[in-house]
């Protein structure tokens, strides 16, 4: 336990010295041990130096793509014909997606498009400047694991044309700029004019199978072909729809249903109003006509009482009778033949009298009762109007019957209707789409002949003056600071491995004790 303390105790003895390690520890290191330090940095600094001088420069050349949505804002097709509005806008344009560019730039890396573009060229000429031969020996050296990995699972053979495919993918990159659509592309050579000219030639091949791949020659002639028979189809299709229409009279079902409807709610609405007019009408005529039968049709106007001629002709006659009787009764007898026949004639004419039981006739003069031609003139109008009603009401019914039948019928036909109107519409959507496709087609193979494409160059690939590595002063500095740094870091070695005690610090370690001060020399 003690023992595991003192060691302990030591520990952070060592450490509290380590860290007492100041500037002046390590200027005196360096004064100390400067030979070492030389020699070490010079080696290091003279093999940086010799690598920048011999190895060969390397430039890059770079290039952008532009991307777009759209090859060009004035594509035409049949979808347009309607005219440009806010809810359809002439010229719609989307933005491009991280994948398009992504997409791209796989394209513009892929081992394909490198072998197409260099399908027609030969093999350049191997660098031959001072540092080739270093070149081609660390090349070497690099590609044999691959080379014995092929050979041992007996892959396919690479040619001198696919290896150089695969070194210049190496040399090739392209990336996408910040918060754009464009994308830039830079490859590296040792030959600045190479580098120009393989990106040109690329860049070329690159537009080349943009434009195949977004065109199919026989695109167009397919979409000709299914348009030809999508507008057969739609002609038989409207062609069976005419021919329902001729035959039911449906022309347009809803607007014809939503009128019977609304003309057999007017026809209802007016029989309606005409039954209630027509029971108004027959309770007036019933009251009518019992006041015409009680109403008289003539009223008294005048009565006169006349004496009757004949009767004042006859007493005259009785008169002289009895007269005559009573003059004769003085001289013949009662029973007399010639009393017999006055007698006679004054019984008849007695009778005459005692039929007719008066002496004087009444006249009476009668006139037309005003209220039973009125009431008559209003019975005759309303039985009129009773009439009109009932004919206005028999209409009315039959129109309502014919309406409810009529939207019955659209009822029945409306599935086979409906089912043709589909058809159409589908049929003429279908030829709409197909022509627009077939439009597309004749403009992207226009657009194509003139090279009009979704990406363009927007900076053509630059021939580079100055390399990109080595850069001289950087490499010099950089190795100015990694010969001092390996050069001091030799000299710590060395003290560390040297037996001789040169510092306090040294002292510190190797005794565990604190120094107090140190006497310098003065011999």
């Amino acid at each position: 336990m003690r023992h595991w303390h003192s060691n302990l105790t030591d520990s952070k003895h060592r450490r509290e010295i380590m860290e007492k390690r100041d500037l002046n520890y390590w200027l005196e290191l360096v004064c100390r041990r400067r030979r070492r330090v030389i020699t070490v940095g010079a080696i290091v600094f003279g093999l940086v130096a010799v690598a920048t001088i011999f190895w060969p420069p390397i430039y890059k050349s770079t290039a952008q793509i532009l991307v777009q949505d759209n090859r060009a804002q004035f594509l035409v097709s049949p979808d347009l014909e309607q005219g440009e509005s806010a809810e359809r806008p002439a010229f719609v344009s989307n933005p491009v997606t991280e994948e398009d560019l992504n997409s791209e730039k796989e394209l513009l890396t892929s081992e394909y498009l490198v072998s197409q573009a260099i399908s027609s060229l030969k093999e350049p000429e191997r660098y031959d400047g001072p540092g080739a031969a270093f070149i081609d020996g660390a090349k070497t050296l690099m590609s044999l694991p691959g080379r014995c990995y092929r050979a041992l699972h007996d892959a396919p053979t690479m040619t001198s044309k696919d290896h150089w495919a695969l070194e210049l993918m190496s040399h090739l990159d392209a990336n996408v700029v910040k918060r754009s659509n464009v994308l830039e592309i830079s490859f590296k050579s040792y030959d600045p004019e190479w580098a120009q000219q393989f990106l040109e030639l690329l860049i070329s091949h690159y537009q080349e199978v943009h434009a195949r791949i977004s065109h199919d020659p026989q695109a167009e002639l397919f979409f000709q072909q299914q348009a030809k028979l999508l507008q057969d189809k739609l002609a038989a299709s409207e062609q069976q729809m005419r021919a329902f229409q001729l035959q039911t009279g449906i022309s347009d079902l809803d607007q014809q249903r939503q009128a019977l409807i609304s003309r057999l709610s007017d026809l209802q609405l007016e029989d309606s109003k005409n039954n209630a007019s027509l029971g108004a009408a027959e309770q007036q005529t019933s009251a009518l006509q019992t006041e015409f039968t009680k109403t008289p049709e003539r009223i008294g106007k005048e009565v006169r009482q006349v004496q009757d001629m004949a009767l004042a002709q006859l007493k005259p006659q009785v008169m002289e009778l009895k007269t005559e009787r009573a003059d004769l009764l003085s001289r013949y007898q009662p029973n007399s033949q010639r009393i017999r026949e006055i007698d006679d004639k004054l019984a008849a004419a007695q009778r005459i009298l005692d039929q007719e039981n008066h002496l004087e006739v009444s006249e009476k003069s009668t006139d037309l009762n005003p209220v039973w031609v009125s009431v008559a003139s209003d019975l005759a109008q309303s039985k009129t109007n009773v009439a009109a009603l009932n004919g206005t009401k028999q209409k009315l019914d039959e129109e309502i019957s014919k309406s409810k039948q009529r939207i019955d019928y659209l009822i029945k036909n409306e599935t086979e209707y409906d089912s043709l109107e589909r058809q159409v519409a589908t049929d003429k959507q279908a030829l709409i789409s197909y022509v627009k496709k077939t439009e597309e087609a004749r403009a992207a193979g226009a657009l194509n002949t003139s090279k009009i494409l979704n990406v363009s160059v927007a900076q053509p690939p630059n021939r580079p003056l100055r390399p990109v590595f080595p850069i001289v002063l950087l490499n010099f500095i950089v190795g100015l600071v990694l010969a001092a740094g390996l050069g001091i870091a030799a000299a710590e070695f060395d003290e560390r491995n040297d037996a001789h005690i040169y510092s306090t610090v040294t002292i510190a370690r190797e005794s565990g004790l604190h120094v107090v001060a140190t006497l310098a020399d003065q011999n």
